[in-house]
């Protein structure tokens, strides 16, 4: 019966051949090179954008925070794509790159599961809230505020989220982390950041460049 099989196993094989011309042997994982699909890898994908794109689009288009938030006169969601404003296909509310010198940082949560920092920046007088996420960071601004970076230009949702996933990670382990004990009360900060302008009088900003003085 076993002798059977493989006769059987081999004629069929000899039968593709013949229709076929040839058979390709190709090794697990490297099916792109035959089929031209290549799987998505986010943290690649981030890698080869954060230093020649990222960070220089944020630092070419930012604005200062006191500007924005002046000309917001409280009402950050009635901003539109004044001072490079950006809403992709997918994005509800528009987002922003935004820069300060010498914010005074007045408040330090490390311990809830969204750290923040707050700041006072200079320029501005008014009532809205400045903080700098530090923590589990919770929004797509960095991703949603690149004029380079385009829903379509992805396969599925799935892919869409996992870019911003690994963006906020790089944010972490690149911008935050190196500078975290220094983030306490009263110490000072530049930085360069996206915020996303979904709350009136609340701008929170996901860094890309931070430093403490």
């Amino acid at each position: 019966m076993v002798k059977r099989f493989v006769c059987a196993a081999t004629a069929v094989m000899m039968a593709a051949t013949l229709f076929t011309g040839c058979v390709k042997v190709v090794k697990i994982g490297e099916e792109g090179a035959l089929t031209g699909e290549v799987e998505f890898n986010p943290g690649d994908s981030v890698e080869s954008i954060w230093e020649s794109q990222v960070i220089p689009e944020c630092e070419s288009k930012a604005v200062d925070i006191a500007e924005v938030l002046n000309a917001a006169g409280g009402n950050l969601t009635g901003l539109g794509e004044e001072f490079d404003g950006l809403k992709t296909a997918s994005a509800t509310y528009y987002n922003y790159s935004v820069k300060t010198e010498g914010a005074t940082i007045t408040a330090v949560d490390k311990d809830s599961f969204y750290g923040t920092v707050t700041l006072s920046v200079p320029g501005y007088e008014g009532d809205a809230v400045v903080t700098l996420q530090i923590g589990q960071y919770k929004n797509s601004s960095i991703r949603d505020d690149m004029s380079f970076i385009n829903f379509a230009d992805f396969t599925n949702q799935t892919e869409w989220n996992q870019i911003n996933t690994t963006m906020l990670e790089k944010v972490d382990e690149t911008v935050v982390q190196p500078v975290y004990d220094q983030l306490v009360e009263g110490a000072t900060v530049d930085l360069v950041g996206c915020f996303t302008a979904d709350s009136a009088n609340e701008m929170v900003i996901t860094p890309v460049v931070l430093t403490v003085q």
